[in-house]
């Protein structure tokens, strides 16, 4: 199989019309330049790490209106990942860097999970306290109101936090995804000469 249609088969994770756009761009390119598969690994890397560059430098590149959407984010966040650990930069600093990310992302991962769920719990405290209120309301009904009261209330926090969350996760992802995109705009290069 030749280094070009490697290339091709790499290339799933793009729009049909653009693998066919850059696919025709190379083949015209190791046409003119007469670039054979041994020159190509020389110079582009393996057919994988090169069309992981390609992937990733096309979602960095994407219009801003489709990338508002969070899974869209997070897709473009592993590509350009995988960009970068693709790209010809020192062992040590894509270990550095993918560390850091690592931390990044726990640490993001750990609030986010938290938050949830402690408004989990907080939603079954709130239940608990409503039907206790109601069972209490027959005893003592200035106790049984405020068990309501207080589980009504619960309720209706979680209520007006909930959007809050989802907001400040798509402001997180979407603040992750523009710091992915420097990174990989300044390590990710094409047409690298790929030492291998």
């Amino acid at each position: 199989m030749s280094y070009l249609d490697e290339l091709e088969g790499y290339l799933h994770a793009l729009p049909r019309n653009e693998r066919d756009d850059m696919m025709s761009y190379y083949e015209e390119y190791f046409t003119d330049a007469h670039i054979d598969d041994t020159l190509a690994h020389q110079k582009f890397g393996s057919s994988k790490q090169f069309s992981r560059r390609l992937i990733a430098d096309f979602y960095m590149n994407e219009d801003d209106a489709v990338e508002n959407k969070p899974k869209h984010q997070l897709r473009m966040i592993w590509v350009v990942l995988l960009g970068i650990l693709a790209s010809p930069i020192a062992l040590s600093a894509t270990i550095v860097a993918a560390f850091l990310l690592l931390v990044v992302i726990g640490v993001v991962l750990s609030v986010i999970v938290s938050v949830m769920i402690s408004l989990v719990i907080s939603a079954i405290l709130a239940v608990f306290s409503i039907i206790a209120g109601i069972i209490i309301l027959f005893s003592s009904l200035t106790g049984g109101i405020f068990a309501i009261g207080v589980g009504s209330a619960m309720i209706g926090l979680i209520i007006l936090v909930v959007p809050l969350l989802i907001n400040l996760t798509k402001i997180l992802i979407n603040s992750f995804a523009k710091i992915i995109k420097l990174i990989g705009r300044r390590y990710i290069q094409k047409g690298a000469n790929y030492e291998a």
